[in-house]
């Protein structure tokens, strides 16, 4: 019997068509009354192929609604949040004015830059956040904003997928699977003491391929050195060379060493193959 058979999905939208959310309990309940005896990871996995089959959407955590026939599928967005390591270890007041200083000055360049229209916002403290739409332009978005915020040293979650509700400038505002999942990584690499992250979709083993990739480059962002730091961020912002020179006080063979030593353009092609698998996930069994 196919995936699609397995869900029973006329009769499941007939049995809840009238309710305003549907639970996991109603989900095991309509199954049970399908199948007989149904184990609740079996459950889980019909769940995830409703939602797959754009049958069913999250609402809230464990809430599912019907989707609408002929519904427009929401563009796709990336959730990138990170918070800061040992910050708690740090003077309150002072990391808390560094840390709002490096995330105007980041805003400002990635408006002026490149002229995204999302920005970063913080919460809690420590974390900042940003939604964004998903295409090549992330890989950028990520590493110029490592490099505005060093030397603090972050953890981060990168989480593909829709976008539910209403796209509200403060992502801190907005919920939903996307952000969940984001977060949940910060949770998974809470005794993290130096650069590390993770990616998370709704597809398993492409989520896998990408991690195994991750880890490799989280291994070389933690051997880049504050110069090199200095040398990637001027060079992301696109400012002028003369600019970059001038204020780092170096030479144009200097900065280009700088670069070259800290392995960027690798950096930039292992994270745009990480996007290509992400763009591909639902082809990848």
């Amino acid at each position: 019997m196919s995936d699609i058979k397995k869900l029973h999905i006329d009769e499941l939208k007939k049995r809840f068509d009238s309710y305003d959310t549907i639970s996991v309990d109603d989900f095991n309940d309509f199954y049970k009354d399908v199948y007989g005896e149904i184990k609740r990871n079996t459950v889980s996995w019909l769940i995830y192929k409703l939602k797959k089959s754009r049958v069913i959407r999250n609402v809230s955590r464990g809430q599912y609604v019907l989707e609408e026939d002929g519904e427009d599928l929401a563009t796709e967005y990336v959730v990138i949040t990170m918070d800061i390591i040992k910050s708690s270890e740090m003077n309150y007041k002072k990391f808390n004015l560094e840390l709002s200083k490096k995330v105007k000055e980041l805003n400002l360049a990635i408006k002026h830059s490149y002229n995204y229209e999302r920005e970063f916002f913080i919460s809690q403290g420590d974390e900042i956040q940003i939604i964004y739409p998903f295409g090549n332009e992330i890989v950028y978005l990520f590493i110029i904003t490592l490099s505005y915020l060093r030397p603090f040293k972050v953890r981060y979650g990168v989480s593909f997928g829709m976008s539910e509700g209403e796209l509200k400038r403060n992502s801190w505002e907005m919920n939903g699977p996307i952000f969940w999942n984001a977060r949940d990584c910060l949770t998974k690499l809470k005794n993290s003491k130096d650069y590390d992250g993770l990616v998370v979709s709704e597809h398993n083993y492409p989520d896998k391929l990408c991690n195994n990739i991750l880890s490799l480059i989280n291994k070389t962002i933690r051997r880049i050195t504050d110069k090199q730091w200095d040398a990637i961020r001027f060079e992301l912002s696109k400012k002028h060379m003369e600019t970059a020179l001038e204020e780092l006080k170096i030479s144009k063979t200097s900065y280009y060493d700088r670069l070259y030593v800290s392995n960027l353009e690798e950096i930039i092609k292992s994270l745009e193959t990480i996007v290509q698998i992400m763009k591909k996930r639902r082809l990848i069994i």
